[in-house]
């Protein structure tokens, strides 16, 4: 779970790196993840996706996958989606296939875990934390507040079932935080 976090996190920050184009205020308020990262996760999603998860990457250890580095203006919503779509990697359906998936609804469920890993990151942040992040008048820092706020907006349509079932799941989702090594 702490894996699948840190990769959220990353993903969060290679959109800080790039920085929003509007302010924070509007992108926070219509900047949304696609409708399949928001929809309800079930157990037997993570059962698959957890049973499916040794031959993912492996596909993408074999078609040598790197993260695709997000478009310039891209925001951290963009940047996951950016993530997700870049890992449908050549053999990748076949692989799946031969444990019951296909990448549809391997994808489906790569979102919402992803969506639920970023939104429990959030949560973990203290009030503290937030403030700090807020009062930084640093080009930089606004960056790092206007993302952050884009992605708890963004993440505010999660069904909490979604958050409390990735939260059961750590050891089995661990792998998830280094894929591509």
């Amino acid at each position: 779970m702490r894996a699948a976090v840190s990769l959220a996190v990353l993903v969060m920050l290679t959109g800080v790196a790039c920085g929003p184009k509007s302010s924070p205020e509007e992108s926070a308020a219509t900047i949304t993840f696609p409708a399949v990262a928001c929809s309800t996760l079930t157990e037997a999603e993570v059962a698959q996706f957890v049973k499916s998860l040794p031959t993912f990457r492996s596909a993408l250890k074999a078609a040598k996958w790197t993260p695709t580095p997000p478009p310039p203006d891209a925001d951290p919503v963009a940047s996951l989606t950016a993530l997700v779509e870049g890992m449908e990697v050549p053999g990748m359906g076949e692989s799946l296939k031969a444990f019951g998936s296909d990448w549809g609804a391997f994808r489906a469920t790569l979102y919402k875990v992803f969506v639920a890993s970023a939104a429990l990151s959030i949560q973990r942040l203290g009030p503290e934390q937030t403030a700090q992040m807020k009062q930084d008048t640093t080009e930089s820092g606004k960056e790092i507040y206007a993302n952050f706020q884009i992605l708890k907006g963004a993440c505010a349509a999660l069904p909490p079932a979604n958050l409390e079932l990735v939260k059961t799941h750590p050891q089995d989702l661990q792998p998830l935080g280094v894929l591509g090594r």
